[in-house]
C-alpha cells in the first residue's frame, strides 16, 4: 500500500512520534536519510510495517 504526501519528512516525523519504526536502507544508490530515501527524477519515500507485516509506503513525488 502507498500514500502520496505533499510534505513526507513532517508525515514521517508525526508517525515516528506516534511509535512507527522506519525501515533503513543503505545500499549505493538507495539509502535513507531521515528515514526517506531520495530517487532523482522520481521523487522520495518511506516505508514501514504494519502490524502484519505488510510494507506500507509513504510517497512524494517530485
Amino acid at each position: 500500500m502507498r500514500f502520496w504526501s505533499t510534505d513526507i519528512d513532517a508525515d514521517v516525523a508525526e508517525l515516528v512520534d506516534r511509535g512507527i519504526e522506519f525501515e533503513e536502507y543503505d545500499m549505493d544508490a538507495f539509502k535513507t536519510i531521515n528515514h526517506v530515501v531520495t530517487s532523482p527524477g522520481i521523487g522520495r519515500s518511506a516505508w514501514f510495517r504494519d502490524p502484519d507485516g505488510n510494507t506500507i509506503a509513504l510517497f512524494q513525488p517530485e
